[in-house]
Protein backbone atom coordinates (compact mmCIF):
# COMPACT_ATOMS: atom_id res chain seq x y z
CA UNK A 1 0.00 0.00 0.00
CA UNK A 2 2.78 2.64 0.66
CA UNK A 3 4.61 1.82 -2.49
CA UNK A 4 1.47 2.28 -4.39
CA UNK A 5 0.18 5.73 -2.41
CA UNK A 6 3.47 6.50 -3.42
CA UNK A 7 3.35 6.11 -6.98
CA UNK A 8 0.38 7.88 -7.25
CA UNK A 9 1.89 10.84 -5.11
CA UNK A 10 4.53 10.95 -6.88
CA UNK A 11 2.66 11.03 -10.56
CA UNK A 12 -0.02 13.69 -9.36
CA UNK A 13 3.63 15.74 -8.34
CA UNK A 14 5.28 15.56 -11.59
CA UNK A 15 1.81 16.31 -13.48
CA UNK A 16 1.74 19.26 -11.14
CA UNK A 17 5.17 20.27 -11.55
CA UNK A 18 4.68 19.68 -15.19
CA UNK A 19 2.11 22.56 -15.05
CA UNK A 20 4.45 24.86 -13.16
CA UNK A 21 3.24 24.07 -9.81
CA UNK A 22 5.26 23.81 -6.78
CA UNK A 23 4.53 20.94 -4.77
CA UNK A 24 6.08 21.80 -1.35
CA UNK A 25 4.55 18.22 0.81
CA UNK A 26 3.00 15.19 0.70
CA UNK A 27 0.15 13.88 2.92
CA UNK A 28 0.60 10.69 4.21
CA UNK A 29 -2.10 8.13 5.37
CA UNK A 30 -1.51 8.02 9.10
CA UNK A 31 0.44 4.53 8.95
CA UNK A 32 2.77 2.25 11.10
CA UNK A 33 4.85 -0.82 9.42
CA UNK A 34 6.39 -3.37 10.81
CA UNK A 35 7.29 -7.02 10.10
CA UNK A 36 6.29 -6.26 7.05
CA UNK A 37 2.85 -5.53 7.95
CA UNK A 38 1.56 -1.87 7.21
CA UNK A 39 -1.25 -0.88 9.76
CA UNK A 40 -3.59 2.28 9.31
CA UNK A 41 -5.05 4.48 11.72
CA UNK A 42 -9.01 3.34 12.13
CA UNK A 43 -10.10 7.44 11.16
CA UNK A 44 -8.81 6.80 7.66
CA UNK A 45 -10.42 3.09 6.91
CA UNK A 46 -13.65 5.40 7.10
CA UNK A 47 -16.63 3.75 8.87
CA UNK A 48 -18.05 3.87 12.51
CA UNK A 49 -15.08 3.38 15.12
CA UNK A 50 -16.83 3.06 18.28
CA UNK A 51 -15.21 4.13 21.45
CA UNK A 52 -11.89 5.55 21.49
CA UNK A 53 -9.46 3.61 23.43
CA UNK A 54 -8.06 4.08 27.24
CA UNK A 55 -4.59 3.57 28.99
CA UNK A 56 -6.46 0.17 30.38
CA UNK A 57 -6.64 -0.72 27.03
CA UNK A 58 -2.81 -1.37 26.19
CA UNK A 59 -0.75 -4.25 26.67
CA UNK A 60 2.97 -4.24 26.71
CA UNK A 61 5.27 -1.94 24.19
CA UNK A 62 5.49 -4.01 20.85
CA UNK A 63 8.33 -2.08 19.30
CA UNK A 64 9.31 1.30 18.75
CA UNK A 65 8.78 3.96 15.37
CA UNK A 66 12.27 4.17 13.68
CA UNK A 67 12.06 6.71 11.09
CA UNK A 68 9.09 9.34 10.51
CA UNK A 69 8.26 9.72 7.03
CA UNK A 70 6.39 12.99 7.14
CA UNK A 71 8.15 16.18 6.15
CA UNK A 72 10.71 14.24 4.38
CA UNK A 73 11.25 13.77 0.38
CA UNK A 74 8.52 11.99 -1.54
CA UNK A 75 11.22 9.29 -2.78
CA UNK A 76 12.61 8.34 0.75
CA UNK A 77 13.41 4.66 0.16
CA UNK A 78 13.09 4.44 4.31
CA UNK A 79 9.61 5.14 4.12
CA UNK A 80 8.40 1.79 2.56
CA UNK A 81 10.70 -0.22 5.38
CA UNK A 82 9.80 -1.95 8.93
CA UNK A 83 9.81 0.84 11.38
CA UNK A 84 8.73 3.53 9.41
CA UNK A 85 5.23 5.83 10.48
CA UNK A 86 3.70 8.18 8.92
CA UNK A 87 3.47 11.15 11.83
CA UNK A 88 4.62 9.49 14.79
CA UNK A 89 8.25 10.66 15.49
CA UNK A 90 11.41 8.29 15.76
CA UNK A 91 11.28 6.91 19.16
CA UNK A 92 7.52 6.54 19.62
CA UNK A 93 6.38 3.29 21.26
CA UNK A 94 3.75 1.32 19.93
CA UNK A 95 1.74 -1.13 21.74
CA UNK A 96 0.18 -4.22 21.74
CA UNK A 97 -3.73 -3.95 22.55
CA UNK A 98 -5.28 -6.12 25.48
CA UNK A 99 -6.89 -9.20 24.05
CA UNK A 100 -5.90 -8.82 20.65
CA UNK A 101 -3.36 -10.17 18.11
CA UNK A 102 -0.52 -7.78 17.59
CA UNK A 103 -0.77 -8.39 13.57
CA UNK A 104 -3.87 -7.23 13.97
CA UNK A 105 -4.18 -4.16 16.05
CA UNK A 106 -1.26 -1.94 17.86
CA UNK A 107 -1.65 1.17 19.58
CA UNK A 108 0.26 4.46 19.81
CA UNK A 109 0.41 8.26 21.40
CA UNK A 110 0.22 11.18 18.84
CA UNK A 111 -0.27 14.57 19.99
CA UNK A 112 -1.12 13.36 23.27
CA UNK A 113 -4.17 11.07 20.98
CA UNK A 114 -4.09 7.56 21.31
CA UNK A 115 -4.67 6.44 17.99
CA UNK A 116 -5.59 2.43 17.31
CA UNK A 117 -4.39 1.12 13.98
CA UNK A 118 -5.10 -2.17 12.44
CA UNK A 119 -3.99 -4.02 9.83
CA UNK A 120 -4.16 -3.33 6.11
CA UNK A 121 -1.96 -5.28 3.89
CA UNK A 122 -0.15 -7.95 5.22
CA UNK A 123 1.86 -9.94 2.73
CA UNK A 124 1.55 -13.07 4.68
CA UNK A 125 -2.34 -12.69 4.99
CA UNK A 126 -3.89 -16.21 3.58
CA UNK A 127 -7.46 -16.02 5.43
CA UNK A 128 -9.61 -13.46 6.92
CA UNK A 129 -8.47 -14.52 10.18
CA UNK A 130 -4.98 -13.65 9.31
CA UNK A 131 -5.99 -9.70 8.78
CA UNK A 132 -9.35 -9.49 11.67
CA UNK A 133 -8.62 -10.57 15.22
CA UNK A 134 -12.55 -10.88 15.82
CA UNK A 135 -13.45 -14.45 16.50
CA UNK A 136 -15.92 -14.31 19.46
CA UNK A 137 -15.73 -11.01 20.08
CA UNK A 138 -18.87 -9.38 17.73
CA UNK A 139 -21.36 -8.30 19.44
CA UNK A 140 -23.56 -7.54 16.14
CA UNK A 141 -23.04 -6.39 12.57
CA UNK A 142 -23.90 -3.48 11.12
CA UNK A 143 -24.95 -2.83 7.45
CA UNK A 144 -23.49 0.84 7.17
CA UNK A 145 -24.03 3.89 4.09
CA UNK A 146 -21.06 3.79 2.09
CA UNK A 147 -21.76 7.66 1.90
CA UNK A 148 -20.71 8.30 5.63
CA UNK A 149 -19.91 4.57 6.70
CA UNK A 150 -21.88 5.78 9.83
CA UNK A 151 -25.33 5.52 9.23
CA UNK A 152 -26.78 2.31 9.68
CA UNK A 153 -29.04 0.29 7.57
CA UNK A 154 -29.53 -2.55 8.50
CA UNK A 155 -28.00 -5.29 11.71
CA UNK A 156 -27.74 -8.33 11.95
CA UNK A 157 -28.03 -9.24 15.47
CA UNK A 158 -29.22 -13.06 16.19
CA UNK A 159 -25.56 -14.88 18.11
CA UNK A 160 -25.66 -17.59 16.12
CA UNK A 161 -26.16 -16.09 12.39
CA UNK A 162 -23.65 -13.37 13.95
CA UNK A 163 -21.11 -16.19 14.70
CA UNK A 164 -21.91 -17.85 11.41
CA UNK A 165 -20.88 -14.73 9.60
CA UNK A 166 -17.43 -14.17 11.54
CA UNK A 167 -16.21 -17.46 11.07
CA UNK A 168 -17.07 -16.74 6.34
CA UNK A 169 -14.91 -13.64 7.19
CA UNK A 170 -12.23 -15.70 9.09
CA UNK A 171 -12.11 -18.33 6.56
CA UNK A 172 -12.08 -16.82 3.42
CA UNK A 173 -9.35 -16.16 1.42
CA UNK A 174 -7.17 -12.83 0.91
CA UNK A 175 -6.18 -11.25 -2.20
CA UNK A 176 -4.47 -8.03 -1.92
CA UNK A 177 -3.01 -7.74 -5.20
CA UNK A 178 -6.19 -5.43 -6.00
CA UNK A 179 -5.59 -3.55 -2.58
CA UNK A 180 -7.86 0.07 -3.29
CA UNK A 181 -11.48 -1.13 -3.35
CA UNK A 182 -13.84 1.19 -5.48
CA UNK A 183 -17.39 2.08 -5.17
CA UNK A 184 -18.08 0.31 -1.90
CA UNK A 185 -21.73 -0.48 -2.14
CA UNK A 186 -21.70 -0.49 2.08
CA UNK A 187 -19.66 -0.39 5.34
CA UNK A 188 -19.38 -3.75 6.94
CA UNK A 189 -19.41 -2.46 10.87
CA UNK A 190 -18.42 -5.47 13.15
CA UNK A 191 -19.47 -4.21 16.64
CA UNK A 192 -17.22 -5.77 19.38
CA UNK A 193 -17.74 -6.79 22.42
CA UNK A 194 -15.25 -3.98 24.19
CA UNK A 195 -17.57 -1.13 22.27
CA UNK A 196 -15.09 -0.78 19.84
CA UNK A 197 -15.72 -1.12 16.23
CA UNK A 198 -14.37 -2.67 12.94
CA UNK A 199 -15.45 -1.32 9.77
CA UNK A 200 -14.16 -2.05 6.44
CA UNK A 201 -16.11 -0.92 2.82
CA UNK A 202 -18.08 -3.98 1.60
CA UNK A 203 -18.87 -4.42 -2.32
CA UNK A 204 -20.50 -7.94 -3.30
CA UNK A 205 -17.85 -10.59 -2.86
CA UNK A 206 -15.71 -8.40 -0.94
CA UNK A 207 -14.30 -7.00 1.73
CA UNK A 208 -11.58 -4.45 1.79
CA UNK A 209 -8.45 -4.81 1.89
CA UNK A 210 -8.91 -7.83 -0.25
CA UNK A 211 -11.16 -10.43 1.83
CA UNK A 212 -12.87 -12.50 -0.87
CA UNK A 213 -16.18 -13.45 0.66
CA UNK A 214 -18.58 -16.73 -0.10
CA UNK A 215 -21.79 -15.91 -1.61
CA UNK A 216 -23.50 -16.77 1.68
CA UNK A 217 -22.06 -13.60 3.48
CA UNK A 218 -23.69 -11.62 0.75
CA UNK A 219 -27.01 -13.31 0.66
CA UNK A 220 -27.52 -12.48 4.47
CA UNK A 221 -26.21 -8.44 3.95
CA UNK A 222 -29.34 -8.65 1.11
CA UNK A 223 -31.47 -10.45 3.89
CA UNK A 224 -30.88 -7.81 6.41
CA UNK A 225 -31.48 -4.87 4.13
CA UNK A 226 -34.93 -6.70 3.05
CA UNK A 227 -35.93 -7.12 6.48
CA UNK A 228 -34.59 -3.71 7.73
CA UNK A 229 -37.23 -0.58 7.77
CA UNK A 230 -36.51 1.10 4.82
CA UNK A 231 -34.37 4.29 6.01
CA UNK A 232 -32.46 4.25 2.52
CA UNK A 233 -32.33 5.63 -0.97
Amino acid sequence: MVKIRLFVAAFMILALTACGIRVSHVDWIDFVRFNGIEYIAVDYFGGASGRGLVDADLGPEFARVKNKCAGTTLFDPKCSRDGDAAYLDSGTPVYIVKDYNPEFRLAAYRDNRLVLYEADTNPKAQTGADLLDIGGKVRYIGVNSAEDGVTEWAAITDPEQVAVLVELVLGAPVDQSRPTQVGAQYFIAFHLRDDTIVSRGYSPGRLNVGIMLPEAFGTAVEQALLSATPTRP
